[in-house]
């Protein structure tokens, strides 16, 4: 008596199970990218943000003239923005140091801007 051995196409189920595992681990690695990502960009628009609230401040005190200059805060989307006004030894020209308070991350940040603005 002969015993016919059949040839069969196919997986075996190790075979699938390994493949299930490996693709699990590639889409959960694909996912903390994605997390990683989403974060990374929320805080670039938060660092955005507090830049822009400084920009427009310094670009408000510069239009002022200097008798209208004065030391000041607000408070813009949550982000503090407090400055100070001195003088230089140019009469036309002030110093500005300007503190915008805003959280990232959960922590508490404070980004310090110092400029020379003319007024007349």
């Amino acid at each position: 008596m002969t015993i016919r051995v059949r040839s069969r196409r196919g997986f075996t189920l190790i075979e699938i199970v390994i493949a299930a595992f490996i693709f699990a681990v590639g889409v959960l690695a694909l996912e903390a990218t994605a997390v990683a990502a989403l974060r990374q960009m929320r805080r670039s628009a938060d660092l955005t943000l507090a830049a822009s609230v400084a920009r427009a401040r310094l670009e408000k005190l510069a239009a002022s003239s200097c008798t209208e200059l004065r030391n000041g805060a607000d408070t813009t989307n949550s982000i503090i923005s407090t400055w100070t006004i001195e003088p230089t030894a140019s009469p036309s020209i002030r110093a500005v140091t300007q503190a915008v308070n805003y959280r990232i991350d959960g922590k508490d940040r404070v980004d310090t801007y110092r400029s020379m603005v003319p007024c007349t």
